[in-house]
């Protein structure tokens, strides 16, 4: 898994990769109602990513420090926000896209809707390249795509309806 397509999966925790990429789509969605600038839609992409980061890096610590009968220590936070850290690199594109805007090369909407669809296209990309490895038909791997990036999108339309 050296070169081509495959240097498009996420090379540790695509778990956290994807969870990362969902979460920003969605705050991509909540951001677009708002009037706030590039810069400011760019920090707060960029702090939610991080927090949830940090969140999940905690827990997976406290759950690792109990599994190991020892107390938390500095290593199992280390361990944790390392394995968590590909939901923080998640948000790069969408600051890519929105950097664009920040830059004037076009609207903030623009910005957004260039995150949301870059976002959308990964999620179908990681699901056909991990079917494809998985020595699928080429239909398989074009319906593995379809189905991990539509459900990217429902879990955003969702998080949307709720709030």
């Amino acid at each position: 898994m050296s070169g081509g397509l495959w240097r498009l999966l996420p090379r540790e925790n695509l778990s956290a990769s994807v969870y990362g990429t969902i979460l920003v789509s969605s705050v991509i969605v909540g951001l677009a109602g708002t009037s706030l600038a590039a810069g400011a839609m760019m920090a707060a992409l960029a702090v939610t990513a991080l927090v949830f980061a940090l969140a999940h890096a905690w827990s997976g610590a406290l759950a690792r420090s109990a599994d190991d009968r020892e107390a938390l220590s500095l290593g199992h936070l280390l361990d944790g926000i390392r394995h968590e850290w590909p939901m923080v690199e998640a948000v790069t594109p969408a600051l890519v896209a929105l950097g664009l805007a920040a830059l004037g090369v076009y609207s903030e909407r623009t910005g957004l809707w260039v995150a949301l669809i870059t976002n959308t296209v990964l999620l179908f990309v990681w699901g056909a390249i991990l079917r494809h490895r998985a020595a699928g038909s080429p239909m398989a791997v074009f319906g593995a795509g379809l189905t991990t990036g539509t459900l990217g999108l429902v879990l955003v339309a969702l998080k949307a309806l709720v709030h």
